[in-house]
């Protein structure tokens, strides 16, 4: 059974970004020196695309129950996908709200908006705090400010 949802949509768009994005993520660093390469003025604070990584093995349990269902004919394909789509939301948000408590005392850290269908917040930060949060569990990547817009403007529901 394959489940088509506007996060895996969006990781595939975010995919070769992702890689690109965190080569680039020295970047953000802050040794004192401003180079020409630098995308913030100085004492600016750089905003970036956050991609949350949901729990997968929660996930694939409820799809190995949902295939389980539609073996048994106690579901069909529409409820089944439907069912996929809520258990996938709510992994969205427990990623979302970990991510936040994680970050609630941290001041250097601020998360703008958040596009909770994908899995993904705007965050601003001080650079080091940003690179940071790549060491968090639910944090798989930073991605460039701009691949928030996108992301929205190319998913059905903003």
């Amino acid at each position: 059974m394959d489940f088509v949802t506007e996060r895996r949509r969006f990781l595939q768009m975010a995919g070769a970004g992702a890689t690109v994005s965190l080569a680039g993520c020295s970047s953000l660093q802050n040794d004192g020196v401003q180079s020409d390469s630098d995308t913030t003025q100085a004492g600016e604070t750089p905003t970036v695309t956050l991609l949350l990584e949901i729990d997968r093995m929660a996930l694939q349990q409820v799809q190995a129950e949902l295939q389980q269902k539609l073996q048994n004919g106690t579901i069909n394909q529409t409820e089944a996908q439907q069912q996929f789509r809520t258990a996938q939301t709510e992994l969205i948000g427990a990623a979302i709200e970990a991510f936040r408590e994680e970050v609630r005392d941290d001041d250097s850290i601020t998360i703008e908006e958040t596009a909770n269908q994908l899995g993904i917040l705007l965050v601003t930060g001080s650079p080091a705090s940003l690179i940071g949060t790549l060491e968090m569990s639910d944090v798989r990547g930073l991605l460039p400010e701009a691949t928030f817009e996108e992301a929205q403007s190319q998913s059905p529901g903003f």
